[in-house]
């Protein structure tokens, strides 16, 4: 499974980067800066998109993308999580949260 993480500022999106590889060593994790984020998603195709709300990025990328996870940095620093058709928003996310958010992605996409 490959997942893409594009938080700002780059010590967030290393960290967690560094926490998934931990702890899912098997998945594909690549960093890219926000400003990046459109190229990559083209050239990456991920399973899992881990970015922030103040990018824009069109509609129609963020859809082709089975599971995401979108930091709402412009509201509460809350997280809204979207699988398999669901959102749901998570109130102050902890990395327990994330990691169980990676692995339904995982079965999502049959890793799992």
């Amino acid at each position: 499974m490959r997942v893409l993480v594009t938080l700002s500022p780059r010590m967030y999106r290393e960290a967690v980067a560094s926490s998934i590889q931990r702890h899912r060593p098997g998945l594909e994790v690549r960093l890219s800066p926000p400003e990046g984020a459109k190229e990559e998603l083209a050239a990456f195709r991920p399973h899992l998109l881990i970015h922030d709300d103040t990018v824009p990025i069109p509609l129609e990328v963020l859809e082709s993308i089975p599971t995401r996870v979108e930091m709402l940095y412009s509201d509460s620093m809350d997280a809204r999580v979207r699988a398999e058709g669901m959102v749901s928003r998570m109130r102050d996310m902890s990395t327990e949260d994330l990691l169980r958010t990676v692995a339904v992605a995982a079965t999502i996409d049959g890793v799992g």
